[in-house]
């Protein structure tokens, strides 16, 4: 098993370097470009998902926090409907004057 991976390993760095030997220097060019802007690429698409999952909960963090501060101040007189908190002076109308 470890042979045929070794085996393999070495066929594909022959055949690579084979190609890069034929090709003329702007494709060998590119070819050298290429693993290095995908490896670019990757880490830019992995620093974008951590980032983008951090920011998420940061939201998620700071939108219980504020639901917390909310209820923590709020009066027993009014009514809470899920997250949204009704005080009864609203349900009253008021005079313009």
């Amino acid at each position: 098993m470890l042979n045929t991976v070794f085996a393999s390993s070495g066929l594909i760095v022959c055949m690579t370097l084979a190609l890069h030997m034929a090709l003329r220097p702007p494709q060998q060019a590119w070819l050298e470009r290429l693993p290095r802007a995908v490896m670019r690429w990757l880490n830019r698409m992995l620093l974008w998902r951590l980032n983008t999952r951090e920011r998420r909960r940061a939201a998620r963090m700071e939108a219980m926090e504020a639901i917390q501060r909310a209820r923590r101040h709020a009066s027993d007189e009014g009514l809470w409907e899920g997250n949204i908190y009704r005080p009864k002076k609203f349900e009253q109308p008021h005079k313009p004057h």
